[in-house]
């Protein structure tokens, strides 16, 4: 079954949260976040594009690295990077950063002055 596009945005939103509060650079976590609004908001399907040899790269705020990703997650359904930075970032941050009033920074603040790990 082919992915969403929706899946596709959350995937990059999960990992710019992630990203966040590991705090990596602000332009890297806009690019994803950008990614994932032009892949959520494109009018037809990013793996019938994958599936046709679109360049996705032509895209708004896609360039060659994330059509990569993007096909990649098209092709294997999921998104090795996020996998590898979600076993280094404690499980619990990533569910507390979507409270309401506790970003990503907020988390990371929490996470590295208090050792607050989970809900």
């Amino acid at each position: 079954m082919p992915v969403a596009n929706a899946e596709i945005a959350e995937l990059f939103e999960r990992y710019a949260a992630l990203l966040e509060i590991e705090g990596a650079n602000a332009f890297r976590v806009r690019a994803y976040r950008n990614a994932a609004r032009t892949i959520e908001n494109l009018p037809q399907s990013a793996a019938g594009m994958v599936d046709e040899g679109a360049d996705l790269s032509e895209l708004p705020g896609i360039g060659e690295d994330l059509a990569g990703k993007v096909q990649a997650i098209v092709e294997s359904g999921s998104f090795r990077e996020l996998d590898e930075l979600e076993g280094e970032v404690p499980e619990g941050l990533a569910a507390l950063s979507d409270l309401p009033g506790l970003g990503p920074k907020r988390t990371a603040q929490l996470h590295r002055e208090l050792g607050v790990d989970d809900l």
